[in-house]
C-alpha cells in the first residue's frame, strides 16, 4: 500500500512543527495536541490529503527492550482516555500518522540512542487488536474518543492565537518545499518578535 506522504515530506513537518510547538505549545513532547492537529491541517491543505486529528488512549511499542510508549487511564483492569490521559495522532482513509513519533524516546524517559528516530505512519489495518498484544517494535493500538476530541479541538481553537500558530506552520511548510528556509520570525499579539529555528532532527527510517 502506498504510504500518505514520504520521509522527506513527514520530516520537514515535523522539523516545523516541534520547532513551533516548542517556543509556543508548551515545549517538546509536551503537546501531541498541537502537533498532530498542525499536522493534519497541513496534509489537508498543501497535500490534499484528507486527514483528521483524533484524540484517545495509545499505546505504542518502542523497542525491543519492551518499552511502551502509553498514554491511558486504567481502572478495574480496563484501560479509557480522559482530559488527563490522552494522545492525539492523524487518520487518514487508510493511514494512522503522528508527528510526535521521533520523540517517543523523550516519553518514555529512556536515552534516546535506545529509541530510534523515525517516521509513524502505520496501515490501519496493522493495528494489534489489543494493547496487550503488542510483541515487535512498532506495534501499536488506538482507541478513539470522538467526544473528548470535539471537546478539545473546541477549546484549542476557541484560542486565536492557536489558528495563528497552525497557519504559521502551513505557510513555513509551504515556503519550505522547494527551498528549506531555516528560521522564521514569528510575532505575538504585544507586537513582539521571536525567532524560531528549525529543529535539525534527522530521522532514520520508519516504524
Amino acid at each position: 500500500m502506498k504510504r500518505n506522504i514520504t520521509l522527506k515530506q513527514y520530516e520537514l513537518i515535523f522539523r516545523i512543527v516541534s520547532a513551533v510547538g516548542e517556543e509556543f505549545a508548551h515545549g517538546a513532547t509536551r503537546s501531541c495536541q498541537f502537533y498532530n492537529v498542525t499536522g493534519a491541517y497541513i496534509l489537508k491543505e498543501a497535500l490534499k490529503i484528507d486527514a483528521r486529528p483524533m484524540m484517545g488512549a495509545a499505546f505504542v511499542k518502542v523497542n525491543q527492550e519492551g518499552d511502551v510508549f502509553a498514554y491511558a487511564g486504567r481502572e478495574d483492569g480496563e484501560f479509557f482516555s480522559s482530559l488527563d490521559a490522552f494522545h492525539c495522532w492523524i487518520e487518514t482513509d487508510d493511514f494512522y500518522i503522528d508527528f510526535t513519533a521521533p520523540e517517543y524516546c523523550m516519553e518514555t524517559h529512556r536515552a534516546a540512542e535506545s529509541i530510534p528516530r523515525k517516521m509513524f505512519q502505520k496501515p490501519k489495518t496493522s493495528m494489534s487488536t489489543s494493547p496487550e498484544l503488542l510483541q515487535a517494535p512498532g506495534d501499536f493500538f488506538f482507541e478513539r474518543n470522538p467526544e473528548l476530541t470535539a471537546y478539545l479541538l473546541q477549546k484549542m481553537f476557541s484560542k486565536a492565537a492557536s489558528g495563528d500558530l497552525v497557519q504559521v506552520c502551513l505557510d513555513w511548510y509551504k515556503q519550505s518545499r522547494k527551498k528549506i528556509v531555516p528560521e522564521l520570525g514569528i510575532m505575538d499579539d504585544r507586537g513582539e518578535k521571536t525567532i524560531v529555528r528549525l529543529r535539525k532532527s534527522t530521522l532514520c527510517g520508519v516504524w
